[in-house]
């Protein structure tokens, strides 16, 4: 386990995924992530499916080398644990509903501890007439605009990965670590407000520029790019998918000379900026579609090599599996359910080292109440 956060304390009143996210790669970077869970069934994402040897694949992934606590938030003596907990901890981190947290613990009441860095993922932060919204990924994918510029004009179309919550939750964890930052010079924490709508605005500014100046919307580019062409997947003579990505203009020129034996292509002046490419996409995307669809697979990669043409495959979800680089990069670890069963799961983009990989367990409900609560008696340690 990495251990750059070794020492700090965080207390997670989370649910789903964006506060989870954040919070599993805190407890990456060697912190003491204590999950405060429901007593009626913990995270409802223990729930979402039993895909993972019984388990949730959305659990298993987001929150191994946690411990977990439950709590009775609604009662006064849930609220008094959770009172002590705040007061050993350097981190609070959480993504209930609008106004939850608040009436759990007002703000006065948090301004009593002002070394606390305290961060809240929402929907759409915490003012404007969406504030009191419940939101999950699906809405604030819609509202921010992400579907419609997702798929093809005919269909629009979510991404197979939830965007809004991973932006949350990986901005807040930016955002708390720069705060502990500040707090070793100053000794005073931050309230952090992250709202997934103004995330996905950040992310969504070429198209929102576009619109803003120019007047008109690019149309869902399906599996190219809206801004850029040629950039896609191209098929081949033998039907495999190549996927090219031309991002300059000598690419461009490469590709025609020495990929596609289309000198006409590279000498045309309307055709030698990306913008004049953009301004005539159905011929250039023709023309390139044609000239792969004559090549070999094995010809047209090399051919790629040949003239530095950044190049890669489409590949299926099971294919990532056993990925070449997936293998050498050792992204693979061992982990064990909270059931006990050993598991693979994909390591911590944080842990490049093989030396500091770790058997991270998937916390069952409860898991740590006693020896959490011991320590707050100090009967443990911490």
């Amino acid at each position: 386990m990495h251990e750059s956060l070794r020492g700090i304390r965080v207390i997670a009143i989370e649910q789903a995924v964006a506060a989870p996210l954040c919070t599993r790669h805190l407890a990456d970077l060697g912190a003491d992530v204590i999950k405060i869970e429901r007593p009626e069934g913990g995270d409802f994402s223990r729930s979402y499916d039993d895909f993972v040897k019984g388990e949730s694949s959305h659990f298993v992934w987001l929150n191994r080398g946690k411990r977990s606590i439950v709590l009775d938030l609604k009662s006064d003596s849930g609220i008094t644990i959770l009172r002590r907990l705040l007061h050993t901890a350097d981190v609070l981190v959480s993504n209930l509903a609008p106004g939850a947290l608040e009436r759990i613990l007002p703000d006065e009441e948090m301004n009593g501890y002002p070394a606390l860095v305290r961060c809240h993922i929402s929907g759409y932060g915490t003012s404007g007439p969406y504030a009191h919204r419940k939101a999950f990924d699906l809405l604030v994918q819609g509202e921010a605009g992400v579907i419609a510029a997702t798929g093809t004009p005919e269909q629009k179309a979510r991404p197979g990965v939830s965007l809004a919550d991973l932006a949350g939750g990986t901005y807040a964890l930016a955002a708390i670590n720069a705060a502990l930052v500040e707090r070793h010079r100053t000794g005073l924490g931050q309230r952090i407000d992250i709202a997934m709508f103004d995330v996905l605005l950040e992310w969504m500014s070429p198209l929102l520029l576009t619109t803003r100046y120019v007047g008109t919307t690019p149309p869902p580019a399906g599996r190219g790019h809206a801004s850029i062409t040629p950039y896609g997947p191209y098929a081949s003579a033998d039907g495999a998918e190549v996927q090219i990505a031309v991002q300059n203009d000598g690419q461009w020129q490469r590709l025609c000379t020495l990929v596609l034996d289309r000198c006409d292509l590279a000498h045309r002046t309307e055709l030698l900026t990306n913008s004049g490419r953009l301004a005539h996409r159905a011929e250039v995307e023709q023309a390139v579609t044609d000239a792969i669809g004559s090549l070999p697979t094995t010809s047209l990669i090399n051919r790629l090599e040949t003239a530095d043409v950044p190049y890669g495959a489409l590949n299926s979800v099971s294919a990532v599996i056993d990925h070449p680089q997936a293998s050498a990069r050792s992204r693979w670890e061992n982990a064990q359910t909270a059931g006990g069963d050993e598991i693979l799961v994909v390591r911590s983009p944080f842990l490049l080292d093989p030396s500091a990989a770790a058997c991270q367990r998937v916390p069952a409900i409860g898991e740590h109440t006693a020896e959490i609560l011991a320590e707050l008696n100090g009967t443990g340690n911490r």
